[in-house]
């Protein structure tokens, strides 16, 4: 099976189609660097609107950090599209795997974020062979995501109740709800 097929199997991009794949040197590891291209007669998203717009020009290539496959890092390279918005201007396209100028995809800081629950940061870190902080703004970013998304309706009932956690008087607060 083709990484191209795999890929297309497990996280498919609206408008976007995977190019050439290469085994490439990053940062002195060897890590496989896959092209991604807009598809034909495809317009870019505006960041600010959601709205399909012509293309401005484009910038330079990127690199995306992904999901490790069979322990090679991966990296997206796309040169992404300035969209020429006549509301808000001239924008940066909207990226359905990646936001602003992170340098992780979405699936990258879950999969960290799923790991640093598990494990310390630090180990998380060296067992993915990356920074702290990439492990700490993996889980920044999944823990904002969750608390603006987060959907309180429902809840008519909730109970407060504090328990001791260690010797001494260290104590843990426990919201729940009630009526579930």
């Amino acid at each position: 099976m083709l990484i191209k097929t795999l890929l297309n199997k497990v996280e498919r991009f609206k408008s976007f189609v995977y190019g050439s794949i290469a085994v490439r040197i990053i940062d002195g590891v060897e890590a496989l660097v896959i092209d991604i291209e807009p598809r034909r007669n495809s317009r870019p998203i505006c960041p600010e609107c959601g709205k399909k717009r012509s293309t401005y020009d484009r910038q330079p290539q990127r690199l995306f950090e992904y999901l490790p496959v069979w322990s090679f890092k991966a990296y997206f390279r796309y040169a992404p599209r300035r969209v020429n918005c006549p509301e808000h201007g001239v924008k940066v396209e909207a990226l359905p795997w990646g936001f602003g100028k992170e340098r992780m995809t979405f699936s990258y800081q879950v999969y960290l974020a799923r790991w640093a629950k598990r494990l310390s940061w630090k180990e998380t870190a060296a067992i993915f062979e990356t920074s702290w902080d990439t492990v700490f703004r993996a889980v920044q970013f999944v823990v904002d995501y969750g608390l603006t998304h987060r959907s309180l309706e429902g809840v008519t009932e909730i109970g407060v109740d504090e328990i001791s956690v260690f010797k001494g008087h260290k104590y843990l607060t426990l919201v729940y709800q009630l009526n579930a």
